[in-house]
């Protein structure tokens, strides 16, 4: 914990001009004196905070330079310490969202916290989904309550709904109504509320506006996909539906007009969609190519089964496994040698 002695002096009304922020003409910043305004400095640069990421807070949210420093900034920091955020972490949260600083610590930030530990969380997620999205401690905890009971009303265990508040807090963070319209919609896209893949639905279906998601699945259909293709293809995998249009032309222009593979295989296994195309796809796809031209695979082999594995166990499967009688599987994969 880090505790300063900082009497505010504003006997002098000075700004650095050095010190660049944006400031609106109701802004009383001017007032601050150069020795505070230095004394806020170190108070970030005490927690990691560097120079950009102070910068981006002055730029963001002058008005906390004004803010007392023992009764207002450095309980939240001590907070964010206190339950478990590391020294490294703590200028991500804030950097993300300054009016953190400016929440009052016992009547808003608190109950909030305190709320999240009473859910399914551990201590762990719970760090981790302020982590991710520290606004959800200045949300409305009855909001989040009565999302969380309406999963539970529904059959979603415990285990899902810890991993949908820790990993993607906003979704949960969405009005009761309208949350309540998600998990109808999942519902009726006959996803089971017992398997983690319903709360993944969930949050994809929570994200994406109506018109998005028509153009997405209109996207897929320029394939030759039809619609109850791409429902196959979301029940298998929710995520390949958050994926960007630009990243779903060039990877279903890979697979089928470069590597001359049917759409269905992209069905079949539409995870292909959420990994990194040159840096994974295109060397495994490189690689099975070859295996199956050599005969030692059968067509069409499943894109799961070789995506999916690490890259130590695609390399002992796919690639040592092989060595003897095909040494050139190695300058394949790593890109030295085109098929």
């Amino acid at each position: 914990m880090h505790c300063l002695g900082l009497a505010t002096n504003f006997s002098h009304p000075v700004f650095p001009k050095k010190f660049p922020i944006r400031l609106s003409s109701e802004t009383s910043v001017r007032k601050i004196s150069e020795k505070k305004l230095e004394r806020v400095k170190t108070l970030f640069r005490n927690y990691g905070f560097d120079e950009t990421h102070i910068l981006h807070i002055a730029t963001a949210q002058p008005t906390l330079f004004l803010n007392d420093l023992q009764n207002i900034l450095l309980p939240k920091l001590d907070f964010l310490q206190s339950i478990g955020v590391p020294i490294t972490g703590i200028p991500k949260i804030i950097v993300r969202n300054p009016s953190l600083l400016g929440r009052s610590l016992e009547k808003q930030i608190l109950p909030c916290y305190n709320f999240l530990k009473s859910l399914p969380l551990s201590r762990k997620e719970v760090v981790m989904m302020v982590s991710r999205n520290s606004r959800i401690l200045g949300t409305n905890v009855e909001k989040i309550a009565n999302n969380v009971e309406l999963m539970q009303q529904v059959g979603v265990p415990s285990s899902s709904i810890s991993y949908l508040i820790s990993r993607f807090p906003g979704s949960v963070q969405r009005d009761n109504e309208k949350f309540k319209k998600c998990l109808d919609e999942v519902i009726r896209m006959e996803f089971n509320p017992l398997r983690l893949k319903f709360v993944q639905a969930v949050r994809v279906v929570c994200e994406t506006p109506k018109p998005t998601w028509d153009y997405k699945v209109e996207v897929f259909k320029r394939f030759g996909l039809s619609d109850d293709e791409v429902m196959s293809a979301f029940r298998l995998c929710p995520g390949c539906m958050n994926v960007s249009e630009e990243k779903m032309l060039s990877v279903m222009d890979f697979i089928i007009n470069k590597m001359k593979w049917e759409p269905a295989v992209v069905i079949r296994s539409p995870v292909v969609l959420l990994f990194n195309l040159e840096n994974r796809t295109i060397p495994r796809c490189n690689v099975i190519t070859l295996l199956m031209q050599k005969g030692f695979l059968k067509e069409n082999y499943s894109l799961a089964s070789f995506l999916q594995p690490s890259e130590e166990k695609f390399l002992n499967k796919f690639v040592y496994n092989y060595k003897d009688v095909l040494p050139q599987l190695a300058d394949v994969y790593s890109q030295r040698m085109v098929l």
